[in-house]
């Protein structure tokens, strides 16, 4: 009984001392944030690199395996990638250049028709009872002004983009010496690691790898098949532009929210045609959503996440809240590394207590 209070005491004890120590985070964020943020930023070109590497590595290992020396493997990989995306953008930019043209071309005269459409539904508002017609009239107030902020927010982006295009030029470089250097670098890392930590450390490393791998690799696959049955809905459902909008729709990598923010551009690209394109856009975007949550996710992703919805959501909130977009796209695969790794640990620790 006492050594089960005993544990019961440790257990508040440590609590207490998280609860704490979250506290005293919190307290402390304008000191530490700007510095990890910056850091970040920093390190954005080598994670990305990374995650190509490791998408890559596979091929290359096995390539390896065949005889052919790293090196060159390497070397001839990225080239192959490179003319693969040069026969791509051949192929295919010209027709999405002229579809984003036309976009921005017309982008005025669908704000006309837009302030139209405002104008009348302020003439049908004006029709209504001085109750109603206040509270939708600060609604829609509300809405423009927030519309106003957000292409404001976009606007003032602008040299992010301009700064994340610079860090492109980055990644081949970069890349390569992940790819050439990968052998170095674990055994660099095996190297540092205390050796009583050494089979522990194998097992997170193989743990890590194979939940991560399975989520982005598997996630990418649904992205590119949610983009091309996209592009078919909405050039079925007589949307302008669908090449642009279904790979808008194809980049749907953020969980719960990636959806809703690649559709709402599609959505509003119908309105300007007619109320039936945009409802028929509404149930193809829907029913594709249906097909990747019920068919493609289950089926090729899998459970490889292992995480309740409510920790996502906390994981998308809390990526937002350090990095931005770029928080919101590696949130989830972190936290599923995460909670492998706290698998592991507790795998382990239940074998030395049966032992």
């Amino acid at each position: 009984m006492i050594k089960s209070e005993r544990k019961w005491m440790y257990r508040v004890g440590f609590a207490l001392i998280v609860l704490v120590s979250l506290y005293v985070l919190y307290l402390l964020t304008p000191v530490w944030k700007p510095v990890l943020v910056s850091l970040f930023k920093i390190l954005i070109p080598f994670m990305i690199a990374g995650l190509f590497a490791y998408l890559l590595h596979p091929v290359i290992d096995y390539l390896e395996r065949q005889g052919s020396p790293r090196f060159f493997v390497s070397v001839y990989h990225l080239y192959d990638l490179f003319r693969g995306w040069c026969l791509a953008y051949y192929r295919t930019a010209p027709k999405i250049l002229e579809e984003t043209k036309e976009l921005l071309q017309t982008l005025p005269t669908w704000v006309r028709s837009f302030n139209d459409q405002l104008l009348t539904i302020h003439r049908q508002i004006d029709s209504l009872p001085p109750s109603i017609h206040d509270q939708i009239e600060s609604g829609v107030v509300r809405l423009e002004n927030e519309g106003s902020e957000m292409m404001n927010g976009v606007v003032d982006r602008l040299p992010l983009i301009l700064e994340g295009i610079a860090f492109l030029f980055l990644l081949p470089f970069v890349t390569f010496y992940f790819l050439k250097d990968l052998r170095a670098l674990e055994k660099a890392v095996v190297f540092i690691t205390p050796k009583r930590f050494r089979e522990t450390g194998e097992k997170v490393a193989k743990a890590a790898d194979h939940a991560f791998g399975s989520y982005i690799r598997g996630q990418l696959l649904v992205s590119i098949c949610v983009g091309v049955l996209s592009v078919i809905g909405l050039w079925i459902a007589g949307v302008p532009y669908p090449i642009v909008l279904g790979i808008l729709l194809g980049m749907d990598l953020i969980p719960y929210f990636g959806p809703i923010l690649g559709a709402i551009p599609a959505l509003i690209i119908a309105l300007t045609v007619s109320w039936q394109t945009a409802l028929f856009a509404l149930v193809a975007i829907l029913i594709i959503q249906q097909i990747e949550g019920n068919v493609l996710s289950p089926m090729i992703v899998g459970k490889s996440a292992h995480l309740h919805p409510l920790i996502i959501l906390f994981a998308l909130l809390l990526g937002y809240e350090f990095a931005g977009v770029i928080g919101l796209l590696v949130a989830v695969p972190l936290f599923v590394i995460a909670s492998e790794i706290i698998k592991v640990f507790r795998h382990t620790k239940g074998s030395e207590q049966r032992v």
